[in-house]
């Protein structure tokens, strides 16, 4: 149903990952931004697991060779539909030979495109995730190449074009972010100036940044006697250790099952995903939180995601004329995308076939 044109810098297939399985020494790996995967399945009528492409920082392009609907979640990649820029957040529909590309990051880093029915690829120990050091999931457990070819599973539905996601108050990334975090599980480890600083000072994203971690630039942190080396003990999603640097390194998901760095603390769940879309030069301040907070925070913003609702469009039925014949058709009232010109655009199809409409505003 796909084929890659270019991957750009990373792209891979991702899933919520593979939960259970650290006592091993395997990664659960998964989607950086679980967010932004569940609320594109969520708009497909996809199961919440349903494998679909994290693109990283753009470049990407692909082809379609049969119809399908798509939605395109977290990051603003810049995304087209042959040319013509399309809505985040929407579900949008290809042809046969369509051209997908996502060319490079206006907010945020990380881009999901989820399919109706989810990418179709095997699963290993559970999940399609691709967890490249262990050579693990998604397409042989590498990151997708020129030439690729992807094929979708099953759809449960069949999701309406212009469908949006109701009751929830999508992101806005931006380049200065406050993230939450839990002291410890070493925070004895540092001396209180060390503590001082890190919940006190400004931190960047380096461009050293992977899916395993976040590597920051900026001040010192002062550790005690203990120094910079504890025995290696359990890695959480989010655990911020301090190495010999003295600089942080918040931990995602391909960070490593265990580490001997000591832990500052751990960023609460809630915030996860800003770390996941902060882009190398991200501005970033830590905030202290308590765990009973965090609970609550991430309770809340799950009954929030929990009550998202997607919502078919408002439709207009209009006369468009289409090689030489009127026909009456729907069109959202919701654009699916605006063109250069400022007109917005629509896809609606005729006799089988997919169209795109250019309509002036006071039409």
């Amino acid at each position: 149903m796909l084929t890659i044109k270019t991957p750009g810098p990373l792209c891979t297939v991702q899933d919520s990952g593979r939960p259970g399985f650290q006592r091993f020494g395997v990664s659960t790996s998964g989607a950086v931004d679980q967010t932004a995967l569940l609320l594109g399945n969520r708009l497909l009528g996809n199961d919440p697991n349903a494998p679909a492409l994290e693109v990283t920082f753009g470049g990407f392009k692909a082809e379609f060779s049969a119809r399908a609907a798509f939605a395109i979640t977290g990051g603003d990649l810049t995304a087209t539909l042959n040319g013509t820029e399309v809505s985040l957040y929407t579900v949008l529909r290809a042809g046969q030979g369509d051209q997908l590309a996502m060319s490079s990051p206006r907010s945020g880093l990380r881009a999901y495109l989820c399919i109706s029915g989810g990418f179709d690829l095997p699963r290993v120990l559970g999940s399609a995730a691709t967890y490249i050091p262990g050579v693990m999931g998604g397409l042989r457990g590498r990151a997708l190449q020129a030439g690729d070819k992807l094929s979708s599973g099953e759809a449960a539905a069949s999701p309406e074009t212009g469908t949006v996601l109701d009751g929830i108050t999508l992101p806005d990334w931006s380049q200065d972010i406050t993230v939450r975090v839990i002291p410890g599980p070493q925070d004895e480890q540092f001396t209180a100036q060390g503590i001082d600083t890190f919940f006190g000072s400004e931190f960047t994203v380096s461009d050293r940044s992977d899916r395993q971690g976040i590597r920051f630039d900026g001040p010192e942190i002062e550790a005690g006697q203990g120094g910079y080396e504890i025995v290696s003990d359990a890695i959480a999603t989010g655990s911020v250790q301090i190495p010999g640097d003295r600089r942080p390194i918040a931990l995602l998901a391909d960070r490593q099952t265990t580490g001997g760095y000591p832990k500052i603390g751990v960023v609460a769940t809630v915030d996860l995903p800003l770390l996941a879309q902060a882009a190398p030069g991200t501005r970033v301040r830590f905030a202290r939180m308590g765990v009973d907070e965090a609970v609550k925070a991430l309770r809340t913003r799950a009954q929030e995601i929990e009550r998202a609702v997607p919502v078919p469009p408002q439709l207009d039925s209009i006369s468009v004329a289409i090689h030489g014949e009127s026909y009456e058709v729907a069109l959202p009232r919701k654009s699916v995308a605006t063109g250069e010109d400022g007109r917005i655009l629509a896809q609606v199809e005729v006799n089988g076939t997919l169209y795109t409409v250019s309509i002036r505003e006071d039409a």
